[in-house]
């Protein structure tokens, strides 16, 4: 499938997520954007300022993602690893190749917003945020 075919693909999981948190998507919100250091500490990235308060959206039936940050377009696959419940966190992966993006939502935290961490292997890092 092509990536305008994809995107096309996503368009309805989007406007469902944009008008409510519901059981097709998350749309996310970036607080914060960290980096590994060569001392192996994390410390705020130089990416946190141009990334900070972007938002994204997240397919809870495919694991794909749509916006700035965190993309998953590129993705040779994406998956749901957990669905998430009141005693789970949601878990999605993307497959690029040689490099892969893990996404956590914890689903059980109380409240509308969840709170979120995705681990980038190649460029944003280690972002975090909340979802609704």
């Amino acid at each position: 499938m092509t990536h305008f075919g994809r995107l096309i693909g996503l368009v309805p999981f989007l406007l469902a997520g944009a008008t409510q948190a519901g059981p097709l998507a998350y749309t996310c919100t970036v607080t914060h954007v960290y980096t590994l250091t060569d001392s192996a500490t994390i410390e705020v990235s130089g990416f946190e300022k141009e990334m900070k308060g972007s938002s994204f959206s997240v397919s809870r039936v495919t694991g794909e993602i749509i916006g700035e940050v965190v993309p998953t377009l590129l993705a040779k696959s994406t998956r749901v690893v957990n669905k998430g419940t009141k005693e789970n966190s949601f878990k999605a992966v993307a497959d690029f190749g040689e490099q892969f993006q893990l996404l956590e939502v914890q689903e059980f935290k109380p409240g509308a917003a969840k709170p979120f961490i995705a681990s980038s292997m190649g460029g944003a890092g280690i972002v975090t945020g909340t979802c609704k």
